[in-house]
């Protein structure tokens, strides 16, 4: 029932998505993004796509929601709207806006806004739940004070050269998408622009690294499709010590593939 009422529309074609809105557009009601995925490896949005799709929305008269679960108070202080210059007409945040406690936000322009309790129903189980809000009050106040998200995209960046190295001295292609503090790692030349493209590509080299990591004490998603996402608590120890685990899981890996015994199967 409710598939009749989606028209999903590949990432990063704004020609696909204008068709959309031109067929569609009389009776579609928002076009909802997550420009960066993040529970598909931070496939993201190009800068010139948001913008486009943008244009379109207020062209057709529909409202552009923006997903910030994952992006909001991570890759800048005014989420992923700040980092490609784009303003949505509503917006939903999460946990990380009181560093992991039960939070959630909906935001957007006052007019939508003010429909709610005027025929528009909004509640929650954790609504105006003192501890949370305490939490996301603190949490603000670092974001705003300190250079916290910076630390976390300077650390992001370097543990990323850092596999990059691990990774070009034993000949492997790779990729990374996203922003440096939810990274998307592929083994491939290419990083995917569309979650068609992530279901198409091999991503058996990772599902294969992954229970090495685990092992050696480094907690990254065994899903693929997860970023590695980065604490601003995490330091130079903890970056020399995710190196040289992650280059022992990718020996173990190669090691595997050389050992004679069952091909493995691509994804």
């Amino acid at each position: 029932m409710l598939r009749a009422l989606v028209h999903a529309t590949p990432m990063n074609d704004a020609e696909r998505l204008e068709t959309v809105f031109k067929a569609y557009g009389h009776e579609i009601a928002a076009f909802l993004i997550e420009p960066i995925m993040g529970n598909c490896c931070s496939i993201s949005a190009t800068r010139e796509y948001l913008h486009a799709a943008r244009a379109l929305c207020d062209r057709y008269g529909i409202l552009m929601i923006i997903d910030e679960v994952k992006t909001g108070f991570r890759v800048a202080r005014g989420g992923v709207q700040e980092l490609f210059g784009v303003k949505s007409d509503l917006c939903t945040f999460a946990k990380a806006m009181g560093n992991g406690y039960p939070i959630s936000v909906l935001a957007g322009r006052e007019d939508i806004m003010r429909k709610l309790g005027k025929g528009v129903v909004h509640g929650g189980t954790f609504t105006c739940h003192s501890v949370a809000l305490a939490a996301a009050e603190k949490t603000l106040e670092i974001l705003a004070e300190t250079p916290a998200l910076q630390t976390i995209a300077e650390y992001g960046t370097k543990m990323r050269a850092g596999i990059s190295q691990i990774l070009r001295q034993r000949g492997i292609p790779h990729s990374f998408s996203g922003h440096p503090s939810m990274s998307g790692l592929f083994f491939s030349e290419q990083a995917p622009r569309n979650y068609r493209d992530w279901a198409s590509s091999d991503y058996t080299f990772y599902d294969t690294m992954a229970p090495h990591l685990h092992d050696l004490g480094i907690l990254c998603e065994p899903d693929s499709r997860e970023p590695w996402f980065v604490c601003e608590a995490h330091d130079g120890k903890c970056l020399a010590e995710t190196l040289e685990r992650f280059e022992t899981a990718v020996e173990r890996v190669l090691q595997q593939n050389r050992s004679p015994g069952p091909a493995h199967q691509t994804g």
